[in-house]
C-alpha cells in the first residue's frame, strides 16, 4: 500500500488539519452571516421591542399584521424603492456598458486615461460624493446650477427631486458595473460579431441578435448585483430623500430605529421590512443563479480561432469623446471642486472671480488637521477595515481551498452557496440585523458600539473573497499538493507551504479591494457607530449635516472629505503598487516552483514504489518548499 493510500484511509478515521482549519473557517462566515438574518427574522416574529430579554416578548405575526395594515404605505415604499433602485440601475448600465464598449471594442483615443478616470470615483467614498453632489446642484451657490444658467431657458436642478436623486444614484454607481462588465467584453470573440455585419445585419441588429444574447449571463448578473447594491446604499437617500425619498427602504429603515423626541424605535417593525426586501433580494439572486447556470454554452473565446476586434468609430468619434468629457465633468471634476468651493468659503456662495479674490480662505484645512477627533476616526477607520478585511479573506481563502479540493457533495456546494450568498444581502439590512444582534447579546458579550462590533460587521462581504480564492485555487495544479503528500506533508502544511504562497497575490489583490470599501463604510457603521467608536465617515457626515448642533461645520466637512479622498487614494494605490511589484517577481519564479513540483513527484514516487518507506520527506519537496519561499 503506497503511503498516499495509507494518508487518504489515515485521514477517513480521525480529521486532519486541513480539515479542522475548513470547519473553522466555514463556522467563521456561518457566525458572520447565517446568525445576524436569524435574529432579525425572530426579532419580526417576536417582540415588539427585543425578542430576547424583555420580559412583554412573545411570539406573534403582529409586526406584519401591522405592516400590511399601513399598506397604503406598504406599497408606497415597495413603488418608491423600485423606481429609485431600479431606475438608476438601468441608467447605472447603459452608461458602463456604453464607456466599456469604448474603451474595449472601440478605437477611440485616449482609452488608457478613460479607463483610469471612469475608475477614479470608485475611491471617493459615497458619502463624500452624496455631499458633492448636493453642493454642486445647490439652487443658489451649485457649480452646475450656475453652468445651467448660461444656457437659454434658465434651466436649474431641482437637487431634492425624486428624478434628480436616481440620476445621482446612478453616476455615483457606474464604476462597479463598469469593472464587471469590461472582462466580459474583452473575452468575446468579435468574429461573430463580423459575420453578422459581412451578412448584412446593421450594428443595431448585430447587437440585438449577437451581441447582446451571448452576453446576456454576465449582463444579469452585474445587473443584479447593482440592483442589490443599490438597494442597501444609505447615502444619497439620507442627504437628498428626506423629503421626496422617503419612502425609499433604507431611508425607511434608518427613520424607524431612529425615533424622535418621545418615540420608541420600532424595531420589530423595522425587522419586518427588512424580511420582505430580503426575501426580495433573494428571489433575485436565485433568478441570476438559474439564468447563469448555463453559461458556457455561449462562450465564445475557443483557443486559435479567438481575435478580439475593435470597431472603428469613424464620425462618431468627436460626438463619443464629447459624452465621455461630459461624463467625467459630472462624475469627477465638478463634485471635486463643489467641494473644495465650499471648503474655502466661508458661507454657501455662488462662483465668481471676484469671490475668489475676496472671500476664499484655506483655515477649514488646518483646523481638520488640528481636529484630535479626525484623527482618531481616521485610526478607527484604518483598524476596522483593516481588520475585517483580514478575517474575510483569511476564513474565506481557507474555505475556498477546502471545498475546492473536496469531492463534490450536497454538503460543499450547499456551503459553497451559502459563502457565496452575502452578495444577495444589501448592506442597510446586514447593517441592521448586525445592529439587533449585538443589542440581543449585549448582556452576556458587551459589543454593542465597539470598534470590535463594526470589525464583524465590515467582514459580512466574504463573498467577495470566498469567489476569489475559489476561482484562484482551481487554477493551480493538483500536482504541487501530490508530491508534498508523497513526501510526508500534512495537507495542511502543503497548504501553508505551497497553495498560500502561490494565492497571496489574489489575497493580497481582494484584500486591498475590501480595505478601501471598508474606508468607504457608511451604511454599516451609521446603525452601529457611536461618538466613541464612529469611523471618519460618520463624523463628517456629523460635520455636514445641520441637525449636528455644535458639529455643525459645512466648510470643515468639505475639507475633510477632500483630505479623506487623498488619503483613501494614497492608501489604496500603494498597496497595489506594491501588490505589482510582488507579482512581477513571482510571475518569474512561478514556472520553476511548477516544474520542480513535477519533478518531485516523479522521484518521490519512484522511491515509495522502491522502498514503500514509511517516511520519505525527499530534497525535491524542499526545493518546492524553498522555491515557493523564495
Amino acid at each position: 500500500m503506497s503511503r498516499v493510500e495509507r494518508t487518504t484511509r489515515a485521514g477517513r478515521t480521525r480529521p486532519t488539519g486541513m480539515t479542522v482549519a475548513t470547519v473553522i473557517a466555514g463556522s467563521v462566515i456561518f457566525l458572520l452571516l447565517a446568525i445576524p438574518l436569524a435574529v432579525q427574522v425572530i426579532t419580526a416574529f417576536r417582540g415588539p421591542f427585543l425578542p430576547f430579554g424583555v420580559s412583554t416578548a412573545r411570539w406573534s405575526t403582529e409586526n406584519f399584521v401591522t405592516l400590511w395594515g399601513l399598506r397604503d404605505d406598504f406599497w408606497d415604499v415597495l413603488g418608491a424603492t423600485a423606481a429609485f433602485v431600479g431606475g438608476s440601475t438601468v441608467l447605472s448600465l447603459l452608461m458602463a456598458f456604453g464607456l466599456a464598449w469604448v474603451t474595449v471594442r472601440t478605437d477611440a483615443p485616449f482609452r488608457r486615461m478613460i479607463s483610469v478616470l471612469v475608475i477614479v470615483p470608485f475611491i471617493v467614498p459615497p458619502i463624500v460624493k452624496a455631499q458633492a453632489y448636493l453642493l454642486m446642484l445647490s439652487p443658489e451657490s451649485g457649480v452646475l446650477n450656475q453652468l445651467l444658467r448660461l444656457l437659454p431657458g434658465d434651466l436649474v436642478i431641482d437637487p431634492y427631486a425624486f428624478s434628480t436623486m436616481v440620476v445621482i444614484q446612478s453616476l455615483t454607481n457606474v464604476t462597479f458595473p463598469y469593472l464587471m462588465i469590461v472582462p466580459i467584453l474583452t473575452g468575446m470573440d468579435g468574429s461573430l460579431e463580423e459575420s453578422a455585419r459581412v451578412s448584412g445585419a446593421s450594428w443595431g441588429q448585430t447587437l440585438r441578435r449577437v451581441t447582446l444574447p451571448m452576453l446576456w449571463p454576465g449582463l444579469l448578473g452585474v445587473m443584479v448585483l447593482t440592483f442589490i447594491l443599490g438597494l442597501g446604499s444609505l447615502e444619497v437617500p439620507l442627504l437628498f430623500g428626506q423629503e421626496s425619498g422617503k419612502d425609499i427602504f433604507a431611508l425607511k429603515l434608518w427613520t424607524l430605529i431612529s425615533a424622535g423626541a418621545g418615540e420608541l424605535p420600532q424595531y420589530g417593525l423595522a425587522a419586518a421590512w427588512g424580511c420582505v426586501f430580503l426575501v426580495i433580494t433573494t428571489i433575485a439572486f436565485v433568478i441570476y443563479l438559474r439564468a447563469t447556470r448555463d453559461a458556457e454554452r455561449r462562450a465564445s473565446i475557443s483557443g486559435k480561432g479567438f481575435r478580439p476586434t475593435t470597431m472603428k468609430l469613424g464620425g462618431w468619434r468627436i460626438p463619443v469623446l464629447l459624452a465621455i468629457l461630459v461624463f467625467t465633468m459630472l462624475t469627477a471634476v465638478l463634485p471635486l471642486f463643489a467641494l473644495l468651493w465650499s471648503a474655502i468659503t466661508p458661507y454657501p456662495l455662488a462662483f465668481s472671480f471676484d469671490a475668489l479674490r475676496t472671500q476664499t480662505h484655506f483655515t477649514a484645512f488646518g483646523e481638520v488637521l488640528a481636529d484630535g477627533e479626525f484623527w482618531a476616526s481616521l485610526g478607527r477607520t484604518l483598524i476596522i477595515a483593516g481588520g475585517s478585511a483580514t478575517i474575510a479573506c483569511g476564513a474565506a481563502t481557507v474555505l475556498a481551498y477546502g471545498i475546492a479540493r473536496s469531492r463534490a457533495t450536497g454538503w460543499t456546494r450547499s456551503m459553497d452557496l451559502f459563502a457565496s450568498s452575502s452578495v444577495a444581502i444589501p448592506a442597510v439590512i446586514a447593517g441592521f440585523a448586525m445592529f439587533l444582534t449585538f443589542m440581543v447579546i449585549n448582556p452576556v458579550i458587551p459589543l454593542a458600539g465597539t470598534i470590535a462590533a463594526l470589525v464583524i460587521a465590515y467582514s459580512y462581504r466574504v463573498s467577495i473573497a470566498y469567489r476569489a480564492g475559489f476561482s484562484a485555487t482551481l487554477q493551480i495544479r493538483t500536482e504541487l499538493e501530490e508530491a508534498a503528500l508523497i513526501s510526508g506533508a500534512s495537507r495542511l502544511e502543503g497548504f501553508r507551504r505551497i497553495v498560500a504562497p502561490l494565492l497571496a497575490p489574489t489575497v493580497f489583490a481582494v484584500w486591498i479591494q475590501m480595505f478601501i470599501l471598508g474606508t468607504n463604510e457608511f451604511t454599516l457603521p451609521a446603525f452601529l457607530a457611536t461618538p466613541e467608536s464612529r469611523p471618519l465617515s460618520v463624523y463628517m457626515y456629523a460635520m455636514i449635516n445641520p441637525r449636528s448642533a455644535q458639529l455643525y461645520a459645512p466648510d470643515q466637512g468639505a475639507a475633510m472629505a477632500l483630505i479623506f479622498t487623498l488619503l483613501v487614494f494614497a492608501i489604496g494605490y500603494g498597496l497595489q503598487w506594491l501588490v505589482s511589484l510582488r507579482s512581477i517577481g513571482r510571475a518569474a519564479r512561478r514556472g520553476r516552483v511548477v516544474d520542480a513540483a513535477t519533478d518531485a513527484l516523479g522521484t518521490a514516487a519512484v522511491a515509495v514504489e522502491a522502498t514503500d518507506a514509511t517516511d520519505t520527506r525527499s530534497v525535491a519537496a524542499q526545493q518546492v518548499a524553498e522555491l515557493t519561499h523564495r
